[in-house]
Order: structure tokens, then C-alpha cells, then sequence
């Protein structure tokens, strides 16, 4: 009972736990019939790890409807989802409700990794026009229909391919927003080719938690292709990636030089 995480997920009528520890596995169906129990949930899904570029889920219905397609509504957005083919992290909450709040109107958006529309979504309902790209076909199938759902279909433009890719056919950006980890800053060439002059970048990562803002903001300035130079706007952390990594996101204003 000690390794039994005390957290879990709620994503509209399916409780999502995380059991990471092999011990814990074994155990997963009595862990989910437990939480079905105690949280009335019509499916309770158990992932045991998280894998490849994609971020594909590792796990499995172990209580409830075998079925876990569930729309999770969060900041009056709705976002359909399978929680064991596609991942959906609540820790981005208030990324999202910055996108959200932002006054985007008459602005562009190039959202480099889509996913099932995590910030996309919010982008359109801001008002951004919004290119979008995603590579991977489920997630993808999930983002066009979650354009519906939120009847944003008319601002968005998505693409199913990869993001360096379809930069080559964006030209001016307002944001760019790269909303990614482990690798984001191999990708920052294209989002600086895509951005106009002057636009703004929101890149994500994960750094070393003994890290500072001031060295996570150099790091990703250092990074910046030949050409080009930044302004740092803002740094936030995000949240907990790891015991021993923070997300961050780091926003800056790029021009060329």
C-alpha cells in the first residue's frame, strides 16, 4: 500500500493513476476497482509507462467500461480523448488559461506539435488564426475532431506531418508556440524561420531542477540558430517533470539579426 501512488487523474467520466512500480501492477485491477469504487468513474485506466517520440501511453482498462473515450472538459473547452492511446497533462492547466485569457485576435499561431489540440484549441478560442501540425495519426484524428467539438474548425488549419515540414510554409507568424519535451531545442531553426521579426516564441523543456531561471533562459538563448537573437520575456516553470527535471516554459521575442 506505500507504493500505491496517492494521485490520479480525473479526464471526464475516466480516473487515470500512474503505476509505474512493478509491484503495483500486479496489483492493478484490485487498485482499479478500488478507484471505481471510490470515485464513481465509468472506466479506471492504469499506465505503467510512457514511451517513443510520440508519448505514447503504456497501460490498460483495469476496472469498468472497456471503452475509456471520454471528453474531459477543463477552462469550457472540450478535449475527447483515449486515455490509453493518447496522453493529456493537467499540469499544463494554467498554460492553457494563459493562451485562454491572451487577447490573440488577428494574430497567428503556429502550433508545432498539436497533439489532440492541448494548445491549439485555446489559441483559437482566443481569437488566432492557428496552423497546426501533428505527427501522430491517432492524436491527429483526435485534434480534428476536437476542432469540431469547439467549432473552431474555421481557424484552424492542421496538418498531419511533421512540424519542420510544414514551417517551410509558414511565413510570419505572430507565436510560435513548441510545445514539446526532450528535444525541443533542435527544433528552434524552423520555428525561427517561421516566426515574423519581432515574433514571439513559447518554447518547452525540461532542464535540471537544481537549475536556475537565469541559466534554463540562457540555455535556450544559447540555442538560438545563427542569425538570430532573443529577448527574454518571461520564464515559468511548469511543473514537476521528474525527480530531478522541471518543465519549463520559456517565452522570448525574436529578431534577426
Amino acid at each position: 500500500m506505500e507504493k500505491v501512488p496517492r494521485r490520479w487523474q480525473q479526464l471526464g467520466d475516466v480516473v487515470v493513476i500512474r503505476l509505474y512500480e512493478e509491484e503495483c501492477w500486479r496489483y492493478r485491477r484490485e487498485i482499479g476497482e478500488a478507484l471505481r469504487e471510490a470515485t464513481g468513474a465509468r472506466s479506471v485506466v492504469a499506465l505503467r509507462r510512457v514511451r517513443g517520440t510520440f508519448r505514447e501511453p503504456v497501460g490498460e482498462v483495469v476496472a469498468g467500461d472497456e471503452d475509456a473515450e471520454t471528453v474531459h472538459r477543463e477552462l469550457g473547452i472540450k478535449f475527447k480523448l483515449d486515455p490509453t492511446r493518447v496522453m493529456f497533462a493537467r499540469g499544463n492547466f494554467e498554460e492553457r488559461r494563459r493562451l485562454l485569457e491572451s487577447d490573440l485576435s488577428s494574430r497567428l499561431v503556429f502550433d508545432m506539435f498539436a497533439g489532440i489540440g492541448y494548445f491549439t484549441l485555446p489559441a483559437a478560442l482566443a481569437g488566432a488564426r492557428v496552423i497546426a501540425a501533428e505527427l501522430n495519426p491517432i492524436a491527429y484524428r483526435y485534434l480534428l475532431e476536437n476542432l469540431e467539438l469547439n467549432r473552431v474548425e474555421g481557424r484552424v488549419r492542421a496538418f498531419l506531418g511533421d512540424c519542420r515540414e510544414v514551417a517551410r510554409f509558414v511565413d510570419g507568424a505572430d507565436v510560435v508556440i513548441m510545445g514539446y519535451l526532450h528535444g525541443t531545442l533542435d527544433f528552434l531553426p524552423y520555428a525561427c524561420g517561421a516566426v515574423r521579426d519581432g515574433g514571439r516564441l513559447v518554447v518547452h523543456e525540461a532542464f535540471p531542477k537544481r537549475w536556475s531561471e537565469e541559466r534554463v533562459a540562457r540555455r535556450v538563448l544559447k540555442s538560438l540558430p545563427e542569425g538570430y537573437e532573443g529577448e527574454v520575456l518571461d520564464v515559468r516553470r511548469v511543473k514537476s517533470y521528474s525527480p530531478g527535471m522541471d518543465h519549463y516554459a520559456v517565452e522570448l521575442r525574436v529578431r534577426r539579426r
